[in-house]
């Protein structure tokens, strides 16, 4: 079972005198005080099972504690986030491209890691972002293939983002798809029209549309 967001939640105290209650549908964990525990060692959190049952325990305690309303998301991953993401920024804007994108993938990594109850909307907002700006560092770096399918998800997660589309436009234009791009920067200039970025890519694409 994977862990949870940076390492493993407290364990709950439990009696040790507590009825353990077997699952028929999932036989490698048990229930006692209403908290999974590993069927062989009736732990919370255990290496020799590689079971780690914390982040469902942390929210079965907070939803008792708050009424069954749900936990707010984790401001510290949050802030790991948006600080490798500025961290990239730094790194794109004096050509450390290479670097940018592992600061971008880093942050991206994170945001993956973001528990079940976190709003979806915030992990679809930070992924389309990251890979976004790691597409303009793959492209930095002469590799449109890699950028194209970084940016093909971005426009699956974040479909009315003009950005998205420009930096596929750009990726696809670098692949010779001229036609293509053409059109993708004209999605982008529809959906973001006070962008001189993509106003400019669209005016230098319309021989080919």
């Amino acid at each position: 079972m994977p862990g949870a967001p940076f390492g493993p939640r407290p364990v709950f105290p439990t009696s040790t005198d507590a009825p353990a209650h077997e699952l028929p549908s999932l036989p490698a964990a048990t229930l006692i005080e209403g908290l999974l525990h590993c069927t062989a060692h009736k732990k919370q959190v255990c290496s020799e099972c590689d079971a780690d049952y914390s982040a469902h325990n942390f929210l079965t305690r907070q939803l008792g504690a708050n009424q069954m309303a749900l936990p707010p998301p984790n401001p510290q991953m949050a802030q790991a986030v948006q600080k490798l993401k500025l961290e990239g920024n730094n790194m794109f804007r004096a050509q450390c491209h290479f670097e940018a994108a592992q600061r971008y993938t880093e942050a991206m990594n994170i945001a993956q890691q973001r528990p079940m109850w976190d709003p979806s909307q915030t992990i679809v907002e930070e992924a389309a972002v990251m890979l976004s700006n790691r597409a303009a560092c793959l492209l930095s770096l002469g590799h449109p293939s890699e950028a194209y399918w970084d940016t093909e998800v971005v426009t699956r997660l974040k479909r009315g983002w003009g950005k998205g589309h420009f930096r596929m436009g750009r990726a696809l234009m670098d692949l010779g798809r001229c036609r293509q791009a053409a059109l993708e920067f004209q999605i982008g200039h529809s959906l973001d029209p006070t962008s001189k970025e993509i106003e400019s890519a669209l005016d230098n694409s319309r021989q080919y549309i």
